[in-house]
């Protein structure tokens, strides 16, 4: 490729575009191609390219607490949960109806690292996804609870999200005005975006631990009535991974 035009693909922000082709140029299987079906091969190299590099980045802003949960070593067996009824949803369609998620079950049970499955499938799918603790999302609303406008710009990016990921919902009990936040949160995203809520409180405790009242009858109704619920079971997968974990590592020195 000439020197000054590779100059200023990369000045573009092109450099990708510049790589396929320096990559193509002494490719002989190309010989017996057409002019278009060159010029095809390199656009899908490039595409594949900048979709991997999308990916990447997409994971890589939604701060999931798994990052490298992966939906092909997703263990069915030990969590008792259908493969298909998993990888029905993994496939994201409950976006397209502003479905919500409802995660449920003790601690240690997998809970998260189920809901960053399918945060990383989201992404992979190219939907902005972020993922929150709720203990960490009050403390902003708190940290700035005389800052109006700071608290509405930190409410609408949350609700901007196609998939947010909201963890340890409702461990802890909350005040009025962080009732008031989680409200208009709800109300920003619900029949929009889809929200996937992870508890360890089943729905039945949720109308109490929102203070009772009308906004929690509010708040329940904005989620409940267009979710779908994953209940998991009573392993402690924790547990049970980290004594495997320690049985290798004594049984790698033993050896």
């Amino acid at each position: 490729m000439n020197f000054e035009i590779k100059r200023q693909l990369n000045t573009l922000e092109l450099s990708d575009l510049a790589e396929v082709i320096e990559k193509n140029e002494n490719n002989l299987n190309l010989l017996d191609m057409s002019y278009d079906e060159r010029i095809e091969l390199m656009l899908e190299e490039l595409i594949t390219t900048r979709r991997n590099r999308l990916i990447t980045r997409l994971i890589k802003n939604a701060e999931l607490k798994y990052p490298n949960a992966a939906l092909e070593s997703f263990d069915y067996k030990t969590r008792e949960l259908k493969a298909e009824t998993i990888n029905a949803i993994a496939s994201m369609g409950f976006l397209n109806q502003a479905t919500n998620i409802i995660i449920t079950g003790p601690t240690g049970a997998g809970k998260t690292y189920l809901a960053s499955m399918l945060g990383v499938e989201a992404c992979k799918q190219t939907y902005r996804t972020h993922y929150v603790r709720m203990s960490d999302m009050l403390m902003h609303v708190k940290n700035h609870r005389d800052n109006l406008r700071e608290q509405v710009r930190f409410r609408k990016r949350l609700g901007n999200y196609k998939l947010l990921i909201i963890d340890e919902w409702l461990s802890y009990k909350v005040d009025e005005k962080e009732l008031k936040f989680i409200y208009e949160l709800i109300e920003h995203r619900c029949g929009i975006n889809s929200t996937i809520f992870v508890s360890q409180y089943g729905v039945k405790e949720w109308h109490e631990r929102l203070c009772g009242g009308a906004l929690a009858d509010s708040i329940m109704d904005r989620i409940i009535h267009n979710s779908y619920p994953i209940p998991t079971n009573e392993v402690n997968l924790r547990k049970l991974y980290d004594s495997k974990k320690v049985e290798m590592i004594f049984d790698n020195k033993n050896n």
